[in-house]
């Protein structure tokens, strides 16, 4: 298989600079965060549920970058962008207390043991992404995979910044495709809601 060759430079993946939400989206607007959007599908009926908050995708695959920066192309939505970037990188780059709301739904698991440093959500990237939302700001996280879901349900435990609540207790967000997937096949979720302390 042949790689990846980003074709345009805004297909090269997004690092080291300061990110400015007002430059992208020519206003301000509470922000919502969405890592590794896929196809779109969430985030494009986030963005059209709420035409007063920005919605960024954020997504590291170039196959899927080009397949979410099309489908969003395609909707014609203002409030509405695609970066190629990688999430736990990209988040250092924003600014603390500064994002209303941060979506990770169905991340790659790296099942296996040697793998499970690659997982995206762990201690450090949890604590990170705390420290980037508002007081008030939201936090949801979703998958399919068991071990996964236990281990995340224990590392929120330890960010003394975030407030479980149920998955219900606020308006739950538009389904991605994985989720729709997983539910017609009959997986269970693993569903986490969270929210920044006020202090």
């Amino acid at each position: 298989m042949r790689p990846e060759t980003p074709a345009r430079s805004e297909e090269a993946l997004y690092f080291g600079e300061a990110f400015d939400p007002r430059e992208l989206f020519g206003r301000v607007a509470p922000l919502e965060i969405e890592i590794g959007s896929g196809r779109a599908r969430f985030l494009v009926a986030a963005a059209r549920s709420n035409t007063t908050h920005d919605f960024l995708g954020l997504e590291r695959s170039l196959s899927y970058y080009r397949v979410c920066r099309e489908r969003v192309a395609r909707c014609g939505l203002a409030n509405t962008r695609v970066l190629r970037a990688d999430g736990r990188l990209f988040a250092e780059s924003l600014v603390p207390e500064s994002v209303l709301a941060f979506h990770v739904y169905f991340p790659d698991p790296w099942p296996k043991k040697k793998q499970r440093k690659r997982r995206l959500l762990d201690a450090v990237t949890l604590e990170l992404l705390a420290s980037r939302l508002e007081p008030g700001g939201t936090m949801r996280i979703a998958t399919d995979h068991p071990g996964y879901g236990r281990a995340i349900g224990s590392l929120l435990e330890t960010v003394g910044a975030l407030e479980r609540l149920e998955w219900d207790a606020l308006p739950p967000p538009p389904p991605s495709n994985y989720e729709l997937k997983y539910q017609a096949e009959g997986r269970p979720i693993w569903r986490f809601l969270c929210v920044k302390r006020k202090t």
